[in-house]
């Protein structure tokens, strides 16, 4: 990793080349967001401006060519949080900038996604819930569609705002195996949210679930900073136990079991927010003075 970003970074010509080819690879269009970010966070986005230029170029003739923007939100997402990360060098500055993306991305998605979304939810409507079974349990199925709506709203949002902090996350990695081994490892390890952000990251979760069906569009990039902060808490606990055994039970249980996980990983970054958990493992026990 190391060498490739030495690689990348030798030429901006280069790096943008490799950017706005890996934007046209389905399953690996982040990656060019995530060369992009790489530029950003070593020189800055106002010396990257080639870099940053032509892959945004290339994004917004496939957007305008396919009618689909996703690829263009999540480089310029990722091109500001790397903006952000480059600044402040906090993650938590990261995170509070990417929620705020994220609720005028939720808006994005809405209006320019609306008539494919209203298709999917009838067809997954169709599939998990016939109408016959919904009349027998007595839901009625003008209130299951503003629902599945706003969520389907929602995780779209979700995956593309997903999408942009990995990309910042893997050019952050890779640049501090390059220039500065085991950096990210421990800024990522000491994620910590402020008290009233993690509140309110958590009431807009739940906003939906208590008060009105609509709201339900915000609970995934709600929680999003909430499951960041609660995977952080993770990794921060089992490198001061040292032991890699647990890191991979856990994520070996993210996958059997990630709705449940994911709702405690949020549950345990609000607490930790004020409790702070490592603050209190890296306590001494106090000395016995009869000894």
């Amino acid at each position: 990793m190391a060498r490739l970003a030495h690689y990348v970074m030798a030429s901006e010509w280069r790096a943008a080349l490799i950017a706005s080819l890996l934007l046209f690879l389905p399953l690996f269009s982040w990656a060019g967001a995530s060369v992009v970010a790489l530029y950003a966070l070593r020189r800055g986005v106002e010396k990257s401006l080639l870099v940053t230029a032509v892959p945004l170029l290339c994004a917004s003739l496939m957007a305008f060519s396919f009618g689909d923007p996703s690829i263009l939100l999540v480089l310029a997402i990722t091109i500001v949080l790397a903006a952000v990360l480059y600044r402040t060098l906090s993650w938590t500055s990261v995170l509070l900038i990417g929620l705020g993306l994220s609720l005028v991305l939720v808006f994005l998605v809405g209006a320019v996604y609306e008539e494919t979304l209203k298709g999917l939810v009838v067809a997954i409507k169709e599939v998990v819930a016939p109408p016959a079974q919904l009349a027998a349990l007595g839901v009625d199925s003008v209130t299951v569609d503003a629902w599945m709506a706003s969520l389907s709203v929602g995780a779209l949002s979700f995956v593309q705002i997903v999408s942009a902090i990995f990309a910042l996350i893997f050019a952050r990695a890779v640049q501090a195996q390059a220039y500065n081994p085991g950096g990210f490892k421990a800024e990522f390890e000491a994620v910590i949210l402020p008290p009233m952000f993690a509140v309110g990251c958590l009431v807009l979760a739940t906003t939906g679930f208590l008060i009105d069906p609509w709201m339900l569009r915000f609970t995934p990039v709600g929680a999003l900073p909430l499951m960041f902060a609660g995977i952080a808490l993770v990794h921060g606990l089992t490198s001061m136990r040292e032991s890699r055994g647990l890191i991979i039970m856990f994520y070996v249980a993210l996958v059997f079991f990630t709705p449940y996980l994911l709702m405690l990983l949020a549950l345990l970054a609000v607490i930790d927010a004020f409790v702070d958990f490592r603050a209190r493992v890296c306590q001494q026990p106090p000395k016995n003075e009869d000894r």
